[in-house]
């Protein structure tokens, strides 16, 4: 019985870690994208405004 329960806080501690090192990666990621979507809109603007 207490072995089961400490494989699960093990596999609970393993995968709350692997959360806390992917969602830094995932976030930075994500704002990679959308500032290069916001450049290809600004560069568009600016395009068209000195066309």
């Amino acid at each position: 019985m207490g072995n089961i329960g400490g494989n699960v806080l093990v596999g609970l501690a393993s995968s709350i870690a692997l959360l806390f090192f992917y969602v830094p990666v995932i976030l930075i990621m994500v704002l990679t994208i959308y500032a290069l979507i916001l450049g290809i809109k600004a560069l568009k603007i600016y395009i068209n405004k000195n066309s």
